[in-house]
């Protein structure tokens, strides 16, 4: 099996050819543990091996924060170190990730998978809060900022009656007007089929949720061999119910990759107004009718958005969500510039102290 088994074109052919004179060789990140990465790369006859190894330290100098490194799915640039270990020098352009604000006071992004074509957004539908039309509204946004497409899945259908999953796949449909719905079972096999016929070898899946709504056992059920490990839990609660702690690829004999994430306890956006208007488009497409084209639609005369609210064609809870989600993206952005604004008085301050050192050692010299 070579690279092209990861997912190799040729696009990512044509970015390489530049860096293959410098001695570099190509891979992708599979596994990363802490800044510790697993490489799927090609030796010298073609044939597929596994590698492992750390960034260089100019890597390091260059990165000016944690989206910077290495995340599952990348393709890297390394140098071999020894037999089976790597130095990563570099990577090469993502055409998506899939990210959040990092946890934390910092503002930083998060990439949790990178290079993906298709997000399954999983959630779990046997009661409790694993599902919410809120928490689906800002999977979305999210989903809709990483550049791969979004598909909702709606796992542990076995659990469920037919009402209670009729009432699933309607709220779903709410939240996420025009995306595609999956109702599945990875216990019973229920929809798996469906969820897979139409995609390709070579395609990339990234598989994302709040944590305990049984991706790895999706991942398990879609390979046919437990690949992920699972716990069960008394009969009518969270059946295999995992929590992933790190994050891992593995491609199945359909040539379909999977990316794992750990299950989020804590969704905090990384996007901008454009995510926010695609996962909200009916409310951007009424928006389009306000009198003021800087329409807050929170009071405003002549604001259609109001007025789809008090004919009932808006429903009140999404709009309440769409405002508190687009506050939440204001204050990210005003977090950013501020963020940026210390960075660069950082960097001129390193430049100014680099000069002054320079000059006073050129008249200790003379």
């Amino acid at each position: 099996m070579s690279k092209a088994s990861w997912g190799w074109n040729s696009s990512l052919e044509k970015e390489y050819e530049s860096r293959r004179t410098e001695g570099l060789e190509a891979g992708r990140i599979t596994r990363e543990v802490r800044h510790l990465y697993t490489v799927a790369a090609e030796d010298s006859s073609g044939s597929e091996e596994t590698l492992r190894g750390e960034v260089s330290g100019a890597f390091q100098y260059k990165a000016a924060g944690p989206a910077d490194y290495p995340a599952i799915g990348d393709w890297v640039l390394f140098r071999r170190a020894s037999e089976d270990r790597i130095v990563i020098e570099g990577l090469l352009p993502r055409w998506s990730s899939f990210s959040r604000k990092a946890a934390g006071d910092r503002t930083d992004e998060q990439i949790l998978a990178a290079n993906i074509d298709i997000i399954y957004l999983v959630f779990g539908i046997n009661g409790g809060r694993n599902f919410t039309s809120g928490g689906l509204e800002r999977y979305m946004t999210l989903a809709w900022e990483s550049g791969a497409t979004p598909v909702v899945v709606l796992n542990k259908a076995d659990l469920c009656s037919v009402e209670e999953k009729e009432s699933a796949v309607l709220k779903a449909e709410n939240a996420a007007p025009g995306v595609e719905i999956h109702l599945v079972s990875a216990v019973s096999g229920e929809g798996l089929t469906e969820l897979t016929d139409h995609l390709k070898p070579g395609m990339t899946i990234g598989l994302t949720g709040p944590s305990g709504v049984g991706k790895s056992t999706i991942i398990n059920a879609l390979a046919g061999e437990a690949l992920q490990k699972t716990t069960s839990q008394r009969e009518g609660d969270l059946r295999g119910r995992h929590t992933t702690t790190h994050k891992e690829m593995f491609r199945l004999e359909s040539g379909v990759i999977l990316i794992d994430t750990p299950g989020l306890k804590e969704v905090q956006l990384w996007a901008d107004g454009d995510s926010l208007a695609e996962t909200f488009q009916d409310i951007t497409e009424i928006a389009e009718g306000c009198r003021f084209r800087d329409c807050s639609h929170q009071g405003e005369p002549g604001c259609a958005v109001q007025n789809a609210l008090a004919a009932g064609e808006l429903e009140h809870r999404r709009y309440e969500n769409y405002l508190e989600l687009q506050k939440e993206l204001k204050y990210l952005q005003a977090r950013q510039e501020s963020s940026a604004a210390r960075v660069e008085r950082e960097k001129w301050k390193h430049v100014a102290q680099y000069v002054k050192s320079e000059f006073y050692s050129g008249r200790r010299k003379r």
